[in-house]
């Protein structure tokens, strides 16, 4: 299931939420940077509550000061429940922000209270900031997750030119697999021409971005042996971190022994990227549980492999899983 939402401003001023045809989410602008507050936000946030239909505002980062630009969307946000996205690109004489500024705005709007659990950062432009690794952005707060941007050339109506659950927009970038893509600026809905999104899933699944995390309270676990015997392998299939409809967030993965140390082959097999190999871990009785990932495992893992290196001894060794739910 493909579910679609136009992103909007005052370049849509006058459209009508309830003559939306194919919107199952709106997303507004409300704010951006210090200086400036979208007129029209305010009536789409109204219409869309008397209507029901799910509602996020977003605020454009710029270079300035970041309490600057808290205070202004904080002003207009008008109701601190609801959702948002941060539209992380240049715009003129805006050179755009790096991803530790974007990471630092993030960080102190959660504490303002701003529900920022999206990210517009679109590939090109994660490109020219270096191509960093988007990992650290899916801890923040109470969870964030990525929007990508492809357009398609065609116009018209958004289910019509919309390219497939399988086009390069949901393609992983810095080890992270997007959660909504914007797939063009030339829908056509209610007269008007916008921006839609589209994102793969339930609307049971796309209300989970809405809904404030638990933090960090085990949701699950599981332990088992790790196999004995030179070679040998086990293969665990552990929640897909970050990604998927059922509502899986960060996932954990560590390794313990007793009677000595061993030395362990361990690969994670991630969603359309393959296998992530760290040839050998150490694990031993004299110290504590070993995470061979540093953090939670990557973004949409599947599957993890663990091979005895040869000529170690037969130590025993477990592993455990915690999972948290977005």
């Amino acid at each position: 299931m493909t579910l679609f939402g136009p992103d909007i401003s005052s370049y849509q001023r006058g459209l009508a939420l309830s003559r939306l045809q194919h919107a199952s989410f709106v997303i507004a602008k409300t704010t951006e940077g210090s200086y400036y507050a979208d007129g029209d936000y305010d009536e789409w946030r109204r219409q869309a509550a008397t209507l029901g239909k799910p509602f996020m505002w977003y605020h454009f980062l710029t270079p300035e000061p970041t309490m600057l630009q808290i205070n202004n969307n904080r002003a207009h946000v008008q109701d601190f429940a609801l959702p948002g996205m941060l539209d992380c690109e240049p715009s003129g004489n805006n050179p755009g922000p790096t991803l530790p500024e974007i990471m630092a705005y993030v960080t102190v709007a959660h504490a303002a209270g701003l529900r920022i659990k999206l990210i517009y950062l679109p590939e090109w432009y994660w490109q020219r900031i270096g191509s960093p690794d988007l990992r650290p952005l899916l801890a923040l707060g109470d969870g964030v997750s990525l929007v990508s941007s492809s357009y398609v050339s065609a116009g018209g109506p958004p289910d019509a030119i919309y390219p497939g659950d399988e086009s390069a927009g949901w393609i992983s970038y810095g080890n992270v697999v997007p959660t909504l893509y914007q797939f063009t600026n030339q829908a056509t809905d209610a007269g008007m021409t916008m921006d839609y999104m589209a994102f793969r899933g339930s609307e049971a699944a796309f209300q989970q971005l809405f809904n404030p995390s638990q933090g960090d309270d085990m949701s699950t676990f599981a332990t088992g042996p790790v196999n004995v015997g030179n070679g040998a392998q086990t293969v665990i299939c552990v929640p897909p971190a970050n990604y998927g409809s059922a509502g899986w967030g960060n996932v954990w993965f560590s390794l313990g022994a007793d009677f000595g140390e061993a030395h362990l082959r361990v690969a994670a097999y991630i969603h359309g990227e393959g296998w992530h190999v760290i040839d050998d871990v150490t694990v031993s009785a004299d110290e504590d549980r070993v995470n061979p990932f540093g953090g939670p495992l990557p973004v949409a893992t599947q599957k993890i492999s663990i091979v005895r290196n040869t000529g170690g001894p037969a130590v025993p060794v477990a592993y455990l899983i915690e999972a948290v739910a977005r």
